[in-house]
């Protein structure tokens, strides 16, 4: 099923230079998704479309699109063979020149990250921009994140890119069930081409299927070691205490 809201203002936006398009993919996930429609309708920024992408749930997503649909520009809910196929459409439907692919339970910081980012002119040879990020632990505590496109850590809640990119660089791999394909395009884009900015972009959900486990924190670490920003050595190193540190955790 596909639901296409009537674009009204969308249609102004649209190919706008610094409009953007957020992107939330979702699967049997409401309430989290709920948590993202609502941080999305507060921003401030009017140069947005919001696009969600449901693999077909059945657990009252497709009301909520009727319930929040003055704030959602693009729904599509339909079977897809997983997280970056998802990702994708959700690329493919976007209008607007950049993009930040938002997951259900992930939230903007504040109602005015959009705006503060791009209030000042974006050089055209910046295509992608990041920042730190909050997680909230189990305690209910915000823990500030830090990321470096330089050692390979970058998280796509709390980037912000040039659609244009994946003309030269592809969609993402639907690589099941490894679930580092957004790293790889990542670290296909040369570093030059990156800003990071002060303003911190998101708090991040931690419950998905990324978070689940070392096995996805060892593929990242393998990533980086065969874009040349691990040595072998350190590589194994930090493998090590990957491994050590989940023995402690389950012990």
């Amino acid at each position: 099923m596909v639901q296409q809201k009537e674009y009204g203002n969308a249609k102004i936006r649209k190919n706008m230079g610094n409009g953007i398009s957020i992107i939330t993919v979702t699967y049997n996930n409401k309430e989290a998704l709920i948590k993202t429609i609502e941080s999305v309708s507060q921003q401030d920024y009017e140069l947005k479309e919001f696009i969600i992408i449901d693999g077909d749930s059945s657990d009252g997503t497709k009301e909520v699109f009727e319930k929040y649909r003055s704030v959602i520009d693009i729904s599509i809910s339909e079977p897809d063979n997983g997280i970056y196929d998802a990702m994708n459409k959700g690329i493919k439907q976007a209008h607007n020149e950049w993009v930040i692919m938002l997951n259900a339970g992930d939230v903007f910081t504040d109602r005015h990250v959009l705006s503060n980012i791009f209030k000042k002119a974006i050089p055209p040879t910046v295509s992608f921009l990041y920042s730190d990020y909050y997680e909230v632990n189990k305690q209910g505590k915000k823990i500030l994140k830090h990321v470096d496109r330089a050692k390979g850590v970058v998280f796509h809640q709390a980037s912000i890119y040039r659609k244009s990119l994946h003309e030269t660089y592809g969609y993402y791999l639907q690589t099941h069930p490894y679930i580092v394909s957004d790293l790889l395009f990542f670290l296909s884009v040369p570093d030059k081409e990156y800003l990071k900015v002060p303003t911190i972009i998101s708090i991040n959900d931690t419950s998905g299927i990324s978070r689940n486990g070392t096995w996805v924190a060892e593929q990242a670490l393998g990533m980086r070691i065969g874009f040349g920003i691990e040595s072998i050595i350190m590589g194994t190193l930090k493998f090590i205490k990957i491994k050590i540190l989940k023995m402690i955790e389950l012990s």
